[in-house]
C-alpha cells in the first residue's frame, strides 16, 4: 500500500487504536533517530478496566458492563445509598429511614428491594452482603463507579 505521510499516521492512529481496545494496553509511541529514517518504538502498559457497575445519580441510571437496567424507584435509591456508603452495615429500620424516609413499619420492604437488586446484578456482581441478624453491607466498592 502506498500513502502520503498524513494518511499514514492518520492509518496508523486508528491501527494502534484498535489494538489498545482489543488487547486492554495503552501503548505510548516514541520515536527513535535510526540511520536514514526514523523508528517508533511502542511500549505498552495495562489498563485499568472500568468497573462493571456505573451508577449515574443525575439520569438515575444503572449500567452493568454498560448494559442499562432497570430500576424502580426505591430499588435506585437504595442501591445508590448503600454504594456511596460502602463497608458500613445498616439495619432495615435505618435504610427505610435514610433511604426513603419512613420511620417505623416492617423492615422485610427493604428484604424484598435488596433481593431484586441482587436478581438484576447476578452472577455478574455479588455486591451487597446480608449480615444476619443486622442487616446489609454493600462491599463491592471496588465494583461500582458513581458517576457524579
Amino acid at each position: 500500500m502506498n500513502t502520503d505521510p498524513d494518511h499514514a499516521a492518520a492509518l496508523a492512529a486508528r491501527l494502534v487504536e484498535s489494538f489498545e481496545d482489543t488487547v486492554g494496553v495503552t501503548l505510548t509511541a516514541r520515536t527513535v533517530p535510526a540511520g536514514s529514517g526514523q523508528v517508533v518504538e511502542l511500549a505498552g502498559r495495562r489498563r485499568r478496566s472500568a468497573p462493571p457497575l456505573r451508577i449515574e445519580p443525575d439520569s438515575r441510571r444503572v449500567l452493568l458492563q454498560g448494559e442499562v437496567l432497570e430500576f424502580t424507584r426505591l430499588e435506585f435509591d437504595l442501591l445508590l445509598f448503600l454504594s456511596r456508603n460502602p463497608d458500613r452495615v445498616y439495619d432495615r429500620l435505618t435504610l427505610m429511614a435514610q433511604v426513603w424516609g419512613l420511620s417505623g413499619g416492617n423492615g422485610r420492604t427493604v428484604d424484598v428491594h435488596v433481593r431484586k437488586i441482587r436478581g438484576k446484578l447476578e452472577p455478574v456482581l455479588t455486591p451487597i452482603t446480608t449480615v444476619r441478624g443486622v442487616g446489609y453491607r454493600f462491599d463491592g466498592a471496588g465494583q461500582v463507579l458513581i458517576a457524579d
